[in-house]
């Protein structure tokens, strides 16, 4: 399971908690899989990076031990995909995260609503466009794309195929089609994952793992169209 890696350094342990606890609760929120690592000091969180650790989101506050700006320099020279956010009491700060390519700045007390749509948008452009992500009963299921050999409608339920495996999907398939683009539809119960489709006879299309999915005439010529799309950009 893919998790988004959270780093939250602040050296003062209210505006910590506080962070902490918010952060918590809009990943609870959001369905995401997550780790959270709360630092009291910009050495501290550095020493992690030293020893090759990295995070997803940093949470910096720029008034500390260390000014959070000057450690986000040196964050940058090991790590630029980092989404930093600078946490500061004072906004004439925030102008200065701008060469270390910060994502944003919240002021104190933090925003929640903000940091959520910040949290939201980071997770979606590190991990949505690769994974399916979503919740089956208790369990939260994070699929890698490329995987997924099809998609069909089981008892107005979808199910996604992998090489190994099936997963109820707690949702349809026109939800599914709607949200993820990379799937075509070939039959009015099925779609397919064209990267893994090896052959397309009139009737089927044949999966990498030999899986034969129904493929309607009504669907016929989209499904053609990008496969062979799929074989002229390589």
């Amino acid at each position: 399971m893919k998790l988004y890696r959270i780093a939250i350094c602040e050296d003062e342990a209210v505006f910590r908690k506080t962070q902490e606890k918010i952060c918590r609760r809009i990943l609870e929120k959001q369905n995401i899989e997550y780790s959270i690592s709360v630092f009291e000091s910009g050495a501290a969180l550095w020493r992690d990076y030293t020893d090759a650790v990295r995070y997803d989101l940093v949470l910096l506050d720029i008034l500390m031990d260390e000014n959070g700006v000057e450690l986000a320099r040196k964050i940058r020279t090991c790590d630029t995909e980092a989404a930093i956010i600078f946490i500061t009491s004072n906004p004439d700060f925030a102008l200065q995260g701008y060469d270390v390519n910060a994502l944003h700045y919240l002021l104190k007390p933090l925003d929640a609503d903000r940091l959520e749509r910040l949290i939201a948008s980071d997770y979606q452009r590190r991990f949505q466009n690769n994974y399916l992500v979503f919740k089956s009963g208790t369990q939260t299921h994070s699929v890698p794309i490329k995987d997924i050999i099809c998609i069909e409608t089981v008892s107005r339920r979808a199910a996604i195929t992998l090489p190994d495996m099936v997963i109820e999907y707690p949702g349809t398939l026109s939800e599914l089609l709607s949200n993820n683009p990379q799937f075509i539809r070939c039959h009015k119960a099925f779609a397919v994952n064209i990267d893994n489709i090896r052959n397309l006879t009139k009737t089927d299309a044949v999966a990498v793992n030999g899986k034969l999915i129904p493929v309607s005439r009504t669907y016929l010529k989209d499904v053609q169209k990008a496969l062979v799309k799929r074989m002229r950009d390589g």
